[in-house]
């Protein structure tokens, strides 16, 4: 950014919470507020406001004696994330069904997005796998046009950036991911809201077993925490 350039608080936010997501501030790191100011160009009001928003979302945690520290996530945040997840994303693709399935647009994403999957299964590219994952989800909560869900989802998806990496790499988590998304698709394209809605929980409880058992095949008996 150059000198006398703003950005906006918003952007501020959703830069440092990026910067979190891709771990290049990794859990437990100290956020000095004279890097960030350094580093966007900005002073530390702005960065502040900022820090303390990202605080409220979970990002990061603040005291008198470390300042701002980026969380960790463990296994009960993890399990209590997906709890929500399952319920609502379930019951924001409901309440989306008929939306969607009356726009063609929409519904081509979905078909493109799911086919796009399915080929980043095969190359075994799970970055660009997860990305795609996130806008197909986001297209579906976020045509619920209830703007209390898309709100508290927005919040939960963007944690969920933190661990999916981890739950894909699980053998064969990918593969089945893709097939799940496939029978969501199917279940849209019908108009079948009841079917959708049991397909988007079987497939968060499904991604959250599998996760589990991974959890607890390779963390140590002290700590399950998702770092």
């Amino acid at each position: 950014m150059s000198a006398g350039e703003k950005i906006a608080l918003k952007d501020l936010c959703d830069s440092i919470r990026m910067d979190i997501v891709s771990r290049n501030f990794p859990p437990g790191m100290k956020l000095s507020e004279q890097i960030l100011c350094s580093r966007w160009n900005v002073s530390r009001t702005p960065i502040r406001e900022a820090l303390r928003h990202l605080e409220s979302e979970g990002f990061i945690s603040s005291s008198k004696h470390k300042g701002f520290v980026v969380t960790s996530i463990s296994m009960h945040d993890v399990e209590q994330i997906y709890t929500i997840m399952i319920n609502l994303d379930s019951l924001a693709a409901r309440l989306a069904t008929p939306f969607i399935a009356r726009d063609a647009g929409k519904l081509e994403r979905l078909r493109v997005l799911c086919e796009e999957m399915q080929g980043l299964c095969g190359r075994k590219d799970i970055e660009g796998y997860m990305r795609k994952n996130l806008e197909f989800h986001s297209i579906i909560f976020r045509s619920s046009e209830n703007g209390w869900i898309i709100k508290i989802l927005e919040n939960l998806h963007a944690h969920t950036n933190r661990f999916i990496l981890k739950a894909l790499y699980i053998p064969r988590r990918m593969d089945k991911s893709v097939q799940e998304h496939f029978e969501v698709l199917r279940c849209i394209e019908k108009g079948d809201e009841r079917g959708v809605e049991k397909a988007i929980a079987v497939h968060f409880s499904r991604s959250l077993g599998d996760l589990k058992n991974e959890i607890e095949l390779s963390a140590s008996p002290r700590t399950k925490e998702m770092d």
